[in-house]
């Protein structure tokens, strides 16, 4: 073979292996599962429920589905640290409403990633006050709550798809006024500051009824699209709050919500009911989106 000859196949053997690593649209596409899990804090006075009688349910429900991506709500940092140890496969962005690093008396609302899979480009948090930048002053009379409710925010990137994704993670106030419709004002307002077509995530408590409540016409008038409704399946009783029990007719809210913008199809969305002989990882029923990035 002459030196030309060999030149050209050389150059014909690069680009055929260039071409190889394109991904293809198909192969662009990101398949992605996410779970949103009030996990009820290991402060409150829940008896037989309490934080040492179901962490290790509490594990065993996340294992179970492997979401890439978990958005907690009501974390301690003391389970913060116990999940952090037993969930290996997992890292985790938030601070806490305290200011404590995620690691103090208050609650947080921590996301955890499979990192194998995803790596936080940026991240950050802010309040649903009239300051959302800057943090509120700590009510000393309220050590594990004070602080004021938070949105912890990232945004990922998927080594296997080149793609990226925005997530949002929050727990709206007990409240059912005003307030919750500044929260989703503020929320929408910051979903509405990404670039048009950005794949967004939006998940929590919300503390309200969804389809029938403000609060849900509030956050799903524009960008936001709630994955249960849009879901191809639904999996799983209408509730996500069971009171550390099964469904019941009486506690029959949507009250836990994903929430997706842009090039997003909802495949399917399952409100979990996994329990270990009655017993119930927390008194809210994780919910579970399949996610499909275009």
């Amino acid at each position: 073979m002459t030196a030309r000859k060999v030149s050209r196949w050389c150059v014909a053997y690069v680009l055929s292996t260039m071409v190889l690593l394109i991904p293809s649209p198909v192969s662009a596409q990101l398949s992605l599962e996410v779970m949103t899990f009030n996990i009820r804090t290991a402060s409150g006075r829940d008896g037989d429920n309490a934080w040492p009688n179901r962490k290790a349910l509490l594990v065993e429900t996340i294992e179970r589905s492997a979401p890439q991506v978990v958005g907690m709500q009501e974390a301690l940092g003391e389970q913060i640290t116990y999940l952090e140890r037993m969930l290996p496969a997992y890292r985790w962005i938030g601070i806490d409403r305290g200011l404590n690093g995620g690691v103090g008396l208050s609650e947080a609302t921590p996301i955890f990633y499979r990192y194998a899979e995803l790596s936080p480009i940026e991240s950050g948090n802010f309040w649903l006050t009239e300051t959302p930048d800057t943090p509120p002053v700590r009510r000393t009379e309220e050590p594990r709550r004070g602080g004021g409710r938070i949105v912890t925010w990232a945004r990922f990137y998927n080594r296997a798809s080149g793609r990226e994704i925005y997530v949002f993670n929050t727990h709206f106030t007990l409240r059912r006024d005003q307030s919750q419709l500044d929260s989703a004002a503020l929320v929408i307002d910051r979903v509405s500051a990404l670039p048009a077509d950005a794949a967004v995530i939006v998940m929590g408590d919300f503390n309200n009824g969804a389809e029938n409540s403000d609060t849900w016409r509030a956050a799903t008038a524009g960008r936001l699209r709630d994955a249960w409704t849009e879901a191809d399946e639904r999996v799983g009783p209408f509730a996500t709050y069971g009171d550390f029990g099964p469904p019941e007719e009486a506690l029959a809210e949507r009250v836990d919500w994903i929430l997706v913008g842009g090039p997003i199809d909802v495949r399917r969305a399952e409100t979990v009911v996994y329990n270990d002989d009655g017993r119930y990882p927390s008194d809210h029923y994780p919910v579970v989106a399949a996610l499909v990035i275009r």
